[in-house]
């Protein structure tokens, strides 16, 4: 039996697929398997698998109709024979020691449930943008609520080692959800148990500008994030709750006055208004700040690609 479950779900990205499957067969921890739940895809990504599933007998390929992730990675949990479950997108990749790293962090840490790590952020061709743990709070231990700020730490998928017997228990993603789902996991482990931060990138993540969800669809599943939240947890602290709403209104009217959508932007700092009269413009305008070096950024990298000789991606 192997001590941990890779599990990738993939919808038609057979290109991206064989790196994000490579990167766990180059591991330097051996005692997995590979679970490629495929949700529906079109393309090769079944002749992907089967093509590198005869240079390696730890992979496992499933087919299911076009489900959604949250479904596709239920799916594989469902299959998972490991007691340790790490989660893969498929266009994203483990660094060499990531299995190693959080198997023992866990073995050595008996009373945390999960372990998440810090990323390595990938652009669009391939160039490396920076790594998180240059930019957030340090969460470990007791995380909740503060895990609810989503801003307080990063815990992409990719990043996540849970206990296998913890998801037993708590249940998998929430297939209703087609954003934050991952989140809503997060929470829910961690309202229970302990979760250890390892601060070292052991992920690259694919970070696509042209895949996110625009603000208002970004502001909708935030809401339903945090107002299922609420209803499962009562005693959540109002104060707490006011918060969570000021600095989800607040952020995406940012992004919105960036966006140039100002429409958008004006109402959204009205709604934040109505959360918290007091607070709202000191912490509307430290979105605004914060998204200003965000988004200079973003433009001298522009520059930087279109004018300066640089390494070819490989991706």
């Amino acid at each position: 039996m192997p001590t941990v479950s890779v599990i990738i779900p993939t919808y038609n990205r057979a290109l991206k697929l064989k790196e994000a499957i490579q990167s766990v067969l180059d591991q330097t921890y051996t005692d997995y398997e590979v679970i490629v739940v495929d949700d529906g895809s079109v393309d090769n990504t079944r002749e992907v698998v089967n093509e590198l599933k005869q240079h390696s007998d730890k992979l496992v390929y499933v087919y299911q109709e076009n489900r959604g992730r949250s479904a596709a990675r239920n799916y594989g949990i469902s299959l998972a024979k490991g007691d340790y479950i790490a989660f893969l997108d498929s266009d994203d990749r483990f660094l060499p020691e990531k299995l190693s790293v959080q198997v023992k962090a866990l073995e050595n840490n008996g009373d945390f449930a999960m372990a998440y790590s810090t990323l390595i952020f990938m652009g669009e061709n391939g160039a490396i943008l920076g790594s998180s743990d240059k930019a957030r709070t340090r969460l470990s231990g007791w995380i909740y609520p503060e895990l609810l700020f989503i801003k307080g730490a990063i815990i992409i998928t990719s990043g996540v080692m849970v206990r296998a017997s913890v998801l037993s228990e708590i249940g998998g993603f929430d297939e209703e959800m087609h954003i934050c789902e991952d989140l809503d996991l997060w929470r829910r482990i961690a309202k229970r148990y302990k979760v250890l931060q390892i601060e070292q990138p052991l992920s690259i993540y694919a970070y696509r500008l042209n895949d996110q969800p625009d603000v208002l669809e970004n502001v909708k599943a935030r809401s339903f994030y945090y107002q299922k939240a609420i209803a499962e947890d009562p005693a959540l602290e109002k104060s707490i709750q006011s918060k969570l709403f000021l600095e989800m209104y607040s952020q995406y009217g940012a992004v919105a006055l960036f966006e140039r959508n100002i429409p958008l932007a004006f109402s959204l700092l009205v709604q934040s208004a109505k959360t918290d009269p007091f607070r709202f413009l000191f912490v509307f305008f430290g979105h605004v700040v914060g998204y200003s070096y965000y988004y200079v950024g973003s433009r001298l990298l522009s520059l930087w690609r279109r004018y300066l000789p640089h390494e070819p991606s490989t991706k």
